[in-house]
């Protein structure tokens, strides 16, 4: 009589409804032949409503991120995702609802990161990446995948779920992971930076900003042209510039993601992907800051960085700045 079938535990499910957008999970680093392996798995951890997308890596432990895996892994992502939004319905959210990379350390994961830039979620599976007894890395070893996907699987329920999803989907202009990074200005450099820093988890979720940068409180006369309401005072973000940045309210969301396909180059698939999603959590379609100065002063030839028509100067009431740093000048 053969052996029972270890069973494995799932996370539980968010519902049961055959409607319930899935997550979707990239696999990178594990060697080519057992990346399928590590796939697997990981789909039967993270249970029903789960798509899982692996890419192979050279089975030497050093450089495992050429060029051709990252466009591999990005492209099949972006397949899947874009098909995913394209035939979703009017009433639904962006699907998948989120996206979690789960990849190896290594010296060149700058250039995976990179590549995958603010729209997804990274957890290193920092196991992987250690040395056993013969001097490989045990992400040779098939025993060792399952202990660091579930670690892995525990921070993203964690981190994300609990803290970076509700914090994007509030849509409060004080919540400094919605700031558009190629435009907010830090003291001597751009948020990117402070972005970059922080999927390399060399900053936490909690403070994701530089010390002395945070919110200010803003009323009717400091902001007119955003705070209507002689009453309404919100914290609102402040650049080193001097522009404030009011995230959009709800019924002023505008301008849905641009039309892309499936065979589009990596740069436009990029930039769809940045426009709809930000540390791996779904964003409403046409969520932007409206970058303007205090004391109803309007922009007078201020340059911003426009992540489609390069270096603009705005002179309006304000500019729209999208969370993929696309620039529209608002009325004159």
């Amino acid at each position: 009589m053969g052996k029972h079938k270890a069973k494995i535990r799932t996370l539980p499910s968010l519902s049961n409804s055959s409607t319930t957008p899935v997550d979707l999970f990239l696999l990178a680093g594990l060697p080519t032949h057992l990346h399928v392996h590590g796939q697997d798995l990981l789909k039967g951890l993270a249970g029903p409503y789960a798509k899982v997308i692996s890419t192979g890596s050279p089975s030497f432990d050093g450089q495992l991120y050429r060029q051709n895996t990252i466009d591999s892994l990005l492209r099949s992502s972006a397949r899947f995702a874009i098909r995913r939004f394209q035939n979703r319905s009017d009433d639904q959210t962006v699907r998948p609802r989120r996206i979690t990379l789960f990849y190896v350390p290594a010296l060149d994961d700058r250039e995976l990161l990179d590549a995958f830039d603010f729209f997804v979620f990274p957890v290193p599976l920092r196991e992987l990446a250690d040395y056993d007894y013969s001097g490989r890395q045990k992400r040779h070893l098939r025993h060792a995948f399952e202990p660091a996907i579930r670690n892995a699987l525990a921070i993203y329920q964690n981190e994300l779920i609990e803290s970076v999803q509700r914090r994007i989907e509030s849509r409060k202009s004080s919540e400094p992971l919605l700031l558009p990074p190629g435009n907010f200005h830090l003291p001597g450099r751009r948020l990117s930076e402070a972005f970059r820093e922080l999927i390399h988890r060399a900053r936490s979720w909690e403070n994701p900003l530089p010390d002395g940068i945070s919110a200010e409180l803003f009323d009717h006369d400091r902001l007119p042209g955003f705070l209507k309401n002689q009453q309404e005072r919100q914290y609102i973000f402040r650049d080193a510039r001097g522009l404030v940045f009011p995230c959009a309210r709800s019924n002023e969301l505008h301008g849905l993601p641009e039309d892309v396909h499936t065979e589009s180059d990596a740069a436009r698939i990029r930039h769809f992907l940045r426009s709809v999603y930000r540390f791996g959590a779904s964003v409403p379609d046409g969520l932007h800051h409206d970058a303007q100065l205090e004391w109803g002063e309007p922009l007078r030839g201020v340059s911003f960085e426009c992540s489609l028509n390069g270096t603009l100067f705005v002179s309006a009431s304000h500019a729209n700045v999208y969370l993929n740093d696309y620039v529209r000048p608002g009325r004159p």
